[in-house]
């Protein structure tokens, strides 16, 4: 019997660790598909369309002008608050 083609228990159990590690770094690798993500509804970031003191959609780095945001779906008051708000830079 050849011992080049024998396979031990040790490296076949070897081979199906690797293959099974090659198979689950490929399913975590980004795809276009994974880029897409949808817009948080108005009610689960409790918008409202008054500021909360001096934080308003105007003011905020997530806000698109005129009325739109970049995390929140729907028209946007530029006078609105959410909790997503963050200061514009």
């Amino acid at each position: 019997m050849d011992n080049n083609r024998k396979l031990s228990r040790r490296s076949l159990l070897g081979r199906a660790t690797l293959l099974a590690g090659a198979g689950l770094a490929a399913s975590l690798m980004p795809t276009k598909h994974a880029f897409a993500q949808q817009k948080a509804t108005k009610e689960t970031v409790k918008y409202q369309d008054t500021p909360k003191g001096d934080q308003r959609c105007s003011n905020c780095s997530q806000f698109d002008p005129p009325a739109s945001c970049k995390v929140v779906d729907g028209a946007i008051n530029p006078n609105g608050y959410c909790i997503v708000w963050v200061k514009k830079a």
